[in-house]
């Protein structure tokens, strides 16, 4: 029982992010006995029943999965490395992003040979599920009837805007609605022989207001992009020195 125990409090401190410590502790009557979790969560004590959906789920479904594998091998060694196929519904729900590209991974370290089969609708999670060579299918209604796309795109190694725009997702673009609003009349714009004063200002406008947004992917690369913006617009400005010679 002790060895089942500590493997099981392994497994939660090594799932859930920031966890470092776990008390298990008998609380309630002998006529109606509970059990208390408290976990050391960033260096603070924490019951169970005060932490974060995220993590309240991940505890409820692992330790039940874990309890039914020892029921089910109870001569294993390690009955979380037996064999199990597990359903999980909207795995992705009420996770942080960072959880999400991290649990799949996870899972199957510690349960080896279980095989998930989980409904997500997090492009996150294709990601991580992509990455991990796990197969990806697409359930689309037609009607009163649920059909299964099989042969998908391979996303391995696709960035989130190009998996969001996939035949997984169906989005036209991962641009916000009045970024796309304004990139399309920019373009209407751009495509009359003549301009009134009125579109002429408009239009510079868009094109101040689109240049703006940031470029890349990551902070660093934003910054890169903002200081070549700024040489470009310093470049384009007129030498005043030179206008009043």
């Amino acid at each position: 029982m002790a060895e089942a125990r500590d493997r099981v409090e392994r497994m939660l401190i090594e799932v859930l992010p920031g966890v470092t410590k776990l008390q298990i502790a008998n609380a309630g009557t002998p006529q109606k006995p509970q059990i208390s979790l408290q976990f050391l969560l960033f260096d603070t004590w924490v019951r169970l029943r005060d932490m974060s959906l995220g993590y309240q789920t991940l505890v409820v479904w692992l330790t039940d999965l874990a309890s039914k594998l020892y029921v089910r091998y109870p001569d294993s060694a390690n009955p979380l490395a037996e064999s199990a196929i597990v359903l999980i519904d909207e795995i992705d729900l009420h996770l942080h992003p960072s959880w999400q590209r991290e649990l799949l991974k996870k899972l199957s370290g510690i349960f080896p040979n279980t095989q998930f089969i989980a409904t997500a609708h997090s492009p996150l999670v294709v990601q991580a599920a992509g990455d991990a060579g796990a197969n990806v299918v697409l359930l689309k209604r037609d009607g009163d009837q649920t059909v299964v796309h099989q042969h998908l795109e391979d996303v391995r190694g696709w960035r989130l805007d190009q998996i969001l725009t996939s035949e997984l997702f169906g989005l036209e673009t991962a641009r916000s609605p009045e970024t796309e609003r304004k990139l399309e009349r920019r373009a209407d714009l751009l495509t009359k022989a003549k301009r009134t004063a009125a579109e002429k200002k408009e239009l510079e406008q868009l094109t101040h207001e689109l240049a703006a947004e940031p470029l890349g992917e990551t902070p660093s690369e934003r910054e890169v992009n903002a200081v070549l913006q700024e040489l470009r617009q310093r470049l384009l400005k007129p030498d005043s020195s030179a206008s009043a010679a």
